[in-house]
């Protein structure tokens, strides 16, 4: 097997990142995701690629697959400290395309419309 882990990620996946985020770029070499993902056309093809996770996933979801797996990822819950896990979702979180936005939840947009607020269906106080 081919190990990408000690490749170092490509500089344009760090630029203009944060500190939290530059730190998920470490959790995510340091714990070798790379023998199965790929990032930059380079990495493991058993899991898919990372480039564009964040336009596939939600930040939730990001950090749900993390922590629980699926499919063929093993769950990761039991060996990241919450800050890893937290520094890795904001740095995925980050993997999408200049022109193409992140995925985000729609169930939440619904929830925040004016509409669906209960505060919004009360009647008007009359003072």
């Amino acid at each position: 097997m081919n190990a990408w882990s000690g490749d170092p990620i490509p500089r344009e996946f760090l630029h203009g990142r944060t500190a939290l985020e530059r730190t998920g770029a470490l959790v995510l070499q340091e714990k070798q995701c790379r023998n199965c993902h790929s990032l930059g056309e380079a990495g493991g093809q058993r899991g898919p690629a990372l480039d564009r996770v964040a336009t596939r996933l939600t930040p939730d979801q990001l950090v749900r697959q993390v922590i629980q797996g699926g499919g063929n990822m093993p769950a990761y819950g039991k060996s990241l400290s919450p800050a890893e896990t937290t520094a890795l979702v904001s740095f995925l979180s980050t993997l999408h395309p200049a022109d193409q936005p992140p995925a985000r939840d729609a169930s939440r947009d619904l929830a925040g419309s004016p509409t669906s607020r209960s505060e919004d269906s009360l009647p008007p106080a009359h003072p």
